[in-house]
């Protein structure tokens, strides 16, 4: 991180049960003491710190730490882009991990919390690709939202929207257990239509991943080839798997052994994905619930600047 840019802390005071908010304080010492130039400002309201960057950057701000948790961050990142590109493709973004699952930081190697100040202050900027999605709404029509992590839909959607009515109390690993565990109790495999990179695929699925990262779920490592500045999506489509079955094989799951079940899973390396359904099937982005299917997913090679 350069010392002499001009610097925007995103603080969600809510994430991680309100941790990150106690934290403030001890986040502006350490940063002042770095030299780091910075300014400092809390969100009040989910989908604040979208609409807080987008003014930030035009403000002049040239780097923009996101302390919270991966909601906190995927909102900072869709205020970053707009029309398919960055705001300003020379703008550095960076995270302090306070939050429940804190997924992308995994992929990047970052500790969780205050252990992570040394790392961001010394740190240095990569590439790295992001997601794009043009999604279906609720109420109709479509949005357009980014991702840095891992995108799915399908079991996946469903799972994420639960998780994020309850309280998180007992951390990401179980909160996210025992989403997987009540949906999967529930679910019904809908019928989708795929188009990856021209390639067709049609039936009954339980859930599409899209991997730009290793890690999502509170832990889970889904993708463990995954790169971030791959240039593509690791992708696997679960087909039409049952309610025992999924449940017997959760731990491939969150080891990064799903391709042991080929006869269940099929893996793709993609640029491009579109999906519909006549059915309700929900999307997850990194760890949000913006909306449904139709989708269309893009990669966004490299075109985004993180402290690593």
């Amino acid at each position: 991180m350069r010392r002499d840019a001009r610097t925007i802390v995103v603080l969600n005071p809510a994430a991680a049960g309100g941790r990150a908010g106690r934290h403030a304080d001890a986040v502006a010492v350490a940063l002042r003491n770095a030299g780091v130039r910075f300014e400092l400002v809390r969100t009040e309201r989910p989908g604040h710190a979208a609409s807080l960057v987008p003014i930030a950057l035009q403000d002049g701000f040239e780097q923009i730490l996101a302390v919270g948790g991966d909601g906190t961050l995927n909102e900072v990142l869709n205020g970053m882009y707009a029309g398919k590109q960055p705001r300003n493709p020379d703008a550095v973004l960076a995270t302090l991990p306070f939050g429940t699952g804190t997924d992308f930081r995994r992929s990047l190697e970052l500790p969780r919390g205050l252990h992570a100040i040394e790392r961001i202050v010394h740190g240095r900027p990569r590439a790295i690709d992001v997601g794009c999605v043009t999604h279906g709404l609720a109420e109709g029509g479509e949005a357009v939202r980014y991702f840095l992590n891992v995108a799915d839909f399908g079991v996946g959607g469903e799972v994420v929207r639960r998780v994020n009515a309850t309280t998180k109390l007992f951390g990401g690993f179980a909160s996210f257990f025992y989403g997987v565990v009540s949906t999967l109790l529930t679910y019904q495999n809908p019928q989708m239509r795929l188009d990856i990179d021209g390639e067709r695929f049609a039936g009954r699925i339980s859930n599409v991943i899209l991997a730009n990262g290793q890690f999502y779920g509170g832990g889970m490592h889904v993708a463990p080839e995954a790169r971030l500045d791959s240039g593509g999506f690791e992708i696997y489509i679960i087909g039409d798997v049952g309610t025992f079955e999924a449940i017997v094989n959760l731990p491939k799951l969150y080891r990064g052994h799903l391709l042991k079940r080929a006869d269940k899973v099929q893996y793709l390396f993609a640029t491009r994905v579109v999906a519909r359904s006549d059915e309700t099937v929900l999307l997850n982005l990194d760890g949000e619930q913006p909306g449904r299917l139709p989708a269309t997913f893009e990669i966004l090679p490299c075109s985004l600047r993180v402290i690593a």
